[in-house]
């Protein structure tokens, strides 16, 4: 399955619109910013919360996302490139999250998502390809973690929620 991840700022603090292929709305994603944290809601066309990510900026920048009944904290490390430590799943990254172009593999190395970076008639954002459909909510919010981990990193050193 295809979806489109594009950024909206029209959600409050940010956000991003989720459409399918044929540029229909399929989640909407806001960002609400706190003292030192991020929440960010995944709705469902119903306006039914879907999934929770918390964006928290401790010492590190991490990322808490609760969704499908699991929660899974996905936590940066840096090297040449961005990449993201899942713990409470057996997926890892794979490819140059900071020029939006990854993957995301299970142990046995079949693909879980992809994403690219894509110009369209949606706008600017980033295409992904889903393979694995019971983890759609956990492949966007990933979408979303890296997304939201590259904008922090290409402003200037801050807490969250500073200005």
């Amino acid at each position: 399955m295809k979806l489109f991840l594009k950024y909206n700022g029209g959600y409050g603090d940010a956000g991003f619109d989720v459409l399918d292929e044929t540029a229909c709305l399929k989640y909407s994603v806001s960002v609400q910013t706190e003292k030192n944290r991020q929440k960010i809601i995944i709705k469902n066309l119903n306006q039914q919360i879907v999934a929770e990510i918390f964006n928290k900026n401790l010492v590190i920048r991490y990322f808490s996302v609760r969704c499908s009944g699991h929660l899974y904290v996905l936590v940066p490390i840096i090297k040449e490139c961005f990449a993201f430590i899942i713990y409470g799943s057996t997926y890892r990254f794979l490819g140059d999250i900071s020029a939006g172009s990854f993957s995301l593999i299970d142990v046995d190395k079949s693909p879980v998502m992809t994403q690219k970076k894509c110009w369209s008639s949606f706008g600017d954002g980033f295409e992904l390809h889903i393979f694995n459909a019971e983890q759609e909510l956990f492949a966007v919010s990933c979408a979303i973690c890296a997304a939201m981990y590259l904008s922090a990193a290409d402003s200037k050193p801050q807490m969250v929620g500073e200005g």
